[in-house]
């Protein structure tokens, strides 16, 4: 059982595969390495799986790798089953190394049984042509239109391959100051910032408004009386969406995510307007919201019921010299379900 290292374009796999923000800044993603050993430990959770191997390497010294992977929701949703591999199994792992000591996050497992599972949606067989991945029709990124009467009350799921709403939260190279009109003290603070000592969703600390929006996990829109419900798989997260006619912001409590009130702008358009946000962040490596905060969503569906296009225009006149608007959207998949993060921290996170 050897360890072996293979140099291969960064454009391969992208860094946007990375999905949760801690691993952009832990992981070379310029890299990918190839390692062979015995699996020591598995911990299947949420935010990532963690798989411990014991290796050989070139000088017959072992090691002790610690490696990580998607997150179980990931697994779930891609029909991946959790137990392909067990511990006293040799299985090959191939992925991105870690900066500092002997780890990886793992895009590829050769299993002991031959069959190669791709961990990453960008992620290409290596070894062998039994492959177990996620469905096509996810990878083919077109949503199911089978289903227009449902309207926007439906589960939606980020599409594979397409990049998060906020960019630099999953690529370290993305430069916060030439893509944002920032103002001097929020460059201030964006510089100050140090991800191993400042990071805000370590320990599974759930995130709010806006971040929570850029969540790469299933979603749904559900009907509470005369307000609408988003339930967020990430942290379990729930936001209130207040639809009454004479509903203010006035004198209701903050919270993390925020007071939102909605209207239908037409009938695929749905209009939602948050204040009173106290996660203060616009993202997770620095940039800072204030209290005076405002952020304008546009949910808009496609006729055919396949698309959720969504934008978001923060106005923060502490932050930016000017609004900045963002934008994405989901599919729609007839088999898709909002399960249970139950995150569970690691001591890296």
């Amino acid at each position: 059982m050897k360890t072996r290292a293979l140099l291969i374009g960064c454009s391969l796999v992208p860094i946007v595969s990375f999905g949760h923000h801690n691993v952009a800044g832990r992981y070379d993603a310029q890299a990918t390495i190839e390692v062979e050993g015995v699996v020591t430990e598995t911990i299947w959770r949420n935010p990532h799986v963690q798989i411990t191997m014991r290796v050989t390497d070139e000088s017959g010294e072992e090691q002790i790798w610690d490696m990580a992977t998607t997150a179980l929701s990931n697994m779930r949703r891609w029909q991946i089953e959790p137990g392909f591999i067990d511990v006293g199994e040799t299985v090959r792992v191939a992925g991105h190394p870690a900066r500092q000591g002997t780890g990886m996050y793992i895009s590829n497992v050769l299993t002991a049984g031959g069959e190669e599972v791709l961990l990453d949606p960008n992620a290409e067989s290596l070894w062998s042509d039994r492959t177990i991945e996620m469905a096509e029709s996810r990878r083919a990124a077109v949503g199911d239109t089978t289903a227009p009467e449902l309207g926007i009350f439906r589960v939606w799921s980020h599409p594979q391959g397409f990049g998060m709403l906020i960019p630099q939260d999953v690529n370290p190279n993305y430069s916060i100051e030439e893509n944002y009109p920032l103002t001097e003290t929020a460059l201030a603070a964006v510089n100050a910032f140090v991800r191993e000592r400042d990071n805000p969703i370590s320990f599974c600390q759930p995130k709010g408004m806006p971040t929570i929006m850029e969540a790469p996990y299933p979603h749904r829109f559900v009907q509470d009386g005369e307000n609408i419900l988003w339930h967020q798989e990430e942290y379990d997260t729930i936001r209130t969406i207040h639809m009454a006619p004479d509903a203010t912001a006035e004198g209701k409590p903050a919270d993390r995510n925020g007071y939102s009130i909605g209207r239908w702008e037409d009938e695929y358009t749905l209009v939602v307007t948050t204040t009173n946000a106290t996660w203060r962040r616009f993202d997770t490596v620095g940039t800072p919201l204030s209290g005076d905060a405002e952020m304008v969503e546009r949910f808009t569906l496609t006729p055919d019921g396949s698309r959720l296009d969504y934008s978001i225009t923060v106005t923060d006149p502490a932050t930016f010299t000017a609004p900045v608007t963002l934008e994405k959207f989901w599919l729609y998949f007839e088999d898709a379900t909002v399960g249970q993060y139950e995150c569970l921290p690691a001591a890296e996170d």
